[in-house]
């Protein structure tokens, strides 16, 4: 059951802090590709990094689980649903954005919004009101507008690319089926989802490196960066993420999730010389006007 605390406060006031939570911790997300590369580059390639910096969230995660879970044995079915869509999307993610340019792969990830809202619609009927149309139409105006409005059609190219269209499709799904099983704990969901990410990236780390040669050797550097991922970003990102998507409609989710993009395409920007336009940085600012009109519909009908 949801915690009663949750139950008592008023629905605005929820509603607004679940969807702070997840705005935040997709922000942070906008920061993984660093990380990512640094440990990529390091020596270790692109599928051992994506690995063992999930792996690196897994203690965090599972102590976490053991310290602040409710003791329900009844809710490891949906964990192991939610553990699958999260692990899969989590592993593609982190390949993508080592694999390709971190512009498209957030682009394609990006999709995610289309595959919640046909979910929601197809599988749980929920119908999708003028107003979050309206504000899921300005958001992907302004995902156009942020990576250049050329008029081209960003399709996948390459591996990276279909790993990060996946991710999104993946993605979203598991928040329409979040949203519809607000019950299981999240601290649950994270540990389950940290716990097959980590699984399936090493299955893949190993097959992708041709049987499993030697893992690479890991400075002391590079493994306080795994840890302190672990410890500081991945964990918590995703328990705010979760928490907040059991709270508010899953289309809602989707769009809070693209404070990501302003983040991942500014600092890619900043550290790897990223082009962003005049046009780029308007996308980026009516993108935020979207998650903001959205937040306010909802204050506004609670």
């Amino acid at each position: 059951m949801v915690d009663m605390s949750e139950i008592t406060d008023s629905r605005g006031a929820l509603d607004m802090r679940a969807s702070l939570a997840i705005a935040g911790g997709a922000a942070m997300w906008g920061l993984f590709w660093i990380p990512l590369r640094y440990v990529a580059d390091a020596g270790l390639g692109p599928m051992w990094a994506a690995a063992l910096t999930l792996c690196g969230g897994l203690p965090f995660a599972f102590m976490a689980m053991l310290l602040f879970a409710r003791k329900d044995r009844g809710q490891w079915p949906w964990m192991v649903v939610f553990g699958l869509g999260m692990g899969v999307s989590a592993t593609l993610y982190f390949v993508s954005v080592i694999m390709t340019d971190v512009v498209r792969a957030i682009f394609l990830f990006y999709m995610l919004p289309i595959w919640t809202t046909l979910f929601d619609r197809l599988v749980f009927g929920i119908r999708l009101d003028i107003a979050r149309a309206f504000a899921v139409i300005i958001a992907f105006a302004g995902l156009w507008l942020l990576l250049g409005g050329d008029g081209g059609v960003p399709l996948p190219r390459n591996a990276g690319d279909w790993a990060a269209l996946g991710a999104g499709f993946s993605w979203g799904i598991t928040l329409s089926l979040v949203r519809a099983r607000p019950a299981v704990d999240p601290h649950k969901s994270v540990f389950s989802s940290v716990l097959f990410a980590s699984i399936l990236s090493l299955v893949a780390a190993v097959m992708m490196t041709g049987g499993g040669p030697e893992l690479p050797q890991i400075s002391g550097e590079v493994l306080l960066v795994i840890i302190a991922f672990g410890a500081l970003a991945l964990w918590p990102s995703m328990i705010g993420q979760l928490w907040g998507a059991r709270l508010v409609p899953a289309t809602r989710a989707a769009l809070l999730t693209m404070t990501e993009i302003v983040v991942a395409t500014g600092t890619a920007a900043l550290l790897i010389g990223t082009t962003l336009t005049s046009v780029s940085i308007i996308g980026g600012f009516v993108i935020v006007a979207a998650v903001v009109l959205d937040l306010l519909w909802a204050k506004n009908q609670s």
